[in-house]
């Protein structure tokens, strides 16, 4: 691919981008900013993500991947504890909640990995495996953030009744959990359900264009798949788990 090409779609890719800002001045939605300033970090964390990538794999320095991924795990919690606008807990709180579970979760879904043989001791599989999963593990946790905050607005009758009648903190919490879930898991499982009939995901591309056997991309996409699934579930519940039993449940008036 040339540079004229590269060019030509960095352009065409900021065409589009232009006409999502363009439908924001429209009816005002207040994204604009946050889209044009992600897009241009975007673009440049991917260059400097695969300049890396290229070069610890001619080094492989195996003790400086531990580092990468504890900057991603600290990168995502920052990123979803912005969502992290509760009364009541201060912000180094929400961080401290976002990064333990999105580091705990993470690391065990990194093992089950390893032990599957998906995840390899190297820069070009741990770095991409690494960001997939974390990325999970952040998205989950802003909509949680954000979901959490509506359903208390929209039950609160409900659940200031309920701790009148001497309820706990935990038992209010998990009345409003199930449909909580439900509402957080709905792109990962549409994911799901839809993998291999709507989009190729990419990591089974990717090895089948290296060359690999068919059978043996989709085993390594469906692990990678499941293991979305279990960060979409397990981050934002560990999380709201740890709020409700540290700090109580604050309904806002």
């Amino acid at each position: 691919m040339s540079g004229f090409e590269e060019a030509l779609i960095i352009l065409v890719s900021y065409l589009v981008v232009l006409a999502v800002v363009l439908l924001d001045l429209e009816f005002e939605l207040g994204m604009r900013r946050e889209i044009l300033l992600s897009s241009v970090l975007s673009l440049l964390q991917l260059a400097g993500v695969g300049f890396l990538i290229l070069f610890l794999s001619k080094l492989q320095l195996r003790l400086v991947y531990p580092l990468f991924v504890l900057l991603f795990y600290a990168n995502a919690s920052l990123i979803s504890t912005r969502r992290f606008t509760f009364r009541g807990y201060s912000r180094k709180n929400g961080l401290l909640v976002s990064f333990t579970a999105i580091a705990f979760v993470s690391t065990l879904s990194l093992l089950f990995l390893y032990i599957e043989g998906v995840l390899k001791m190297k820069a070009s599989s741990i770095i991409p495996l690494a960001g997939i999963v974390t990325a999970a593990g952040m998205r989950s946790l802003s909509l949680a953030f954000k979901h959490y905050r509506a359903k208390l607005k929209d039950t609160e009758d409900i659940l200031l009744g309920m701790l009148a009648l001497g309820a706990s903190d935990v038992t209010v919490f998990k009345f409003i959990y199930r449909e909580l879930i439900n509402d957080i898991t709905v792109p990962v499982r549409d994911m799901l359900r839809s993998a291999g009939i709507v989009h190729i995901p990419g990591v089974m591309v990717g090895l089948l264009l290296a060359g690999a056997l068919p059978f043996k991309a989709v085993v390594v996409q469906f692990a990678v798949l499941t293991i979305m699934v279990f960060q979409f579930v397990f981050v934002p519940t560990i999380a709201l788990f740890a709020l409700v039993s540290t700090k109580g449940l604050r309904i806002e008036r």
